[in-house]
């Protein structure tokens, strides 16, 4: 995994990172002071397991396309056979010094040169995008293709599009932990909806009989 994290510090993605692994409550993690013998344990095995990984992080603010390019062409060499996968956070954050006449133009372009990387170096590119603020007023505020922000660009280039939706985080009195995964397109498989158990205070993810809590 190259993770390109035009958002989040590489030190903030990889204490979220050592708390799902860790199964500990993020909140706890900003507070070193707070962790009970536990699960100081458990942060050392999530810090050894993900020492045992090939992955990187780029936090370099400002992140242009030519960047990303030039670090996964670096990586392919460095890596050899192995498979890369590029996963960026997030896609209307990608900065360029092009002049366009619109921001439609620009996020047009930069979804076709995602495109191109990931047909030049043959690997999957996932990069978040943000939906436009019309979800917002509906009922019904699962996410639809029109909902993409830019969606013409995006819904075009893409192979598979995923949206996220979590009745709890629009209804704060729910304890429902399910996490809906609308897969909205697959160009080359099918569509449909796949639900899994969230832990919102780990961010991790698992089956819905995978339901514990953890403080």
């Amino acid at each position: 995994p190259l993770i390109f994290s035009l958002e989040m510090s590489k030190e903030s993605l990889l204490r979220r990172l050592i708390a799902t692994v860790g199964e500990i409550n993020s909140f706890i993690t900003r507070n070193p002071h707070r962790l009970t013998n536990s699960k100081k344990e458990r942060w050392k095995q999530a810090v050894d397991e993900l020492y045992k990984l090939d992955f990187e992080i780029y936090d370099k603010p400002l992140q242009e396309i030519q960047y990303i390019r030039s670090q996964v062409r670096r990586a392919k060499r460095k890596y050899g056979d192995k498979q890369i996968f590029v996963l960026i956070d997030y896609l209307t954050l990608i900065h360029s010094n092009k002049d366009y006449y619109s921001d439609h133009a620009k996020f047009t372009d930069i979804s076709a040169q995602l495109k191109a990387i990931a047909k030049e170096y043959d690997c999957p590119v996932l990069t978040l995008a943000q939906l436009s603020r019309g979800v917002e007023s509906r009922n019904d505020k699962r996410p639809m293709l029109s909902d993409l922000r830019e969606s013409g660009s995006i819904e075009q280039d893409a192979d598979m599009v995923m949206f996220l939706y979590r009745d709890s985080y629009y209804n704060k009195d729910s304890d429902d932990d399910t996490l809906e995964i609308n897969i909205a397109k697959h160009r080359d498989g099918p569509t449909g909806m796949v639900k899994v158990h969230y832990n919102k205070a780990t961010g991790k993810m698992g089956d819905l009989a995978d339901n514990k809590r953890f403080a």
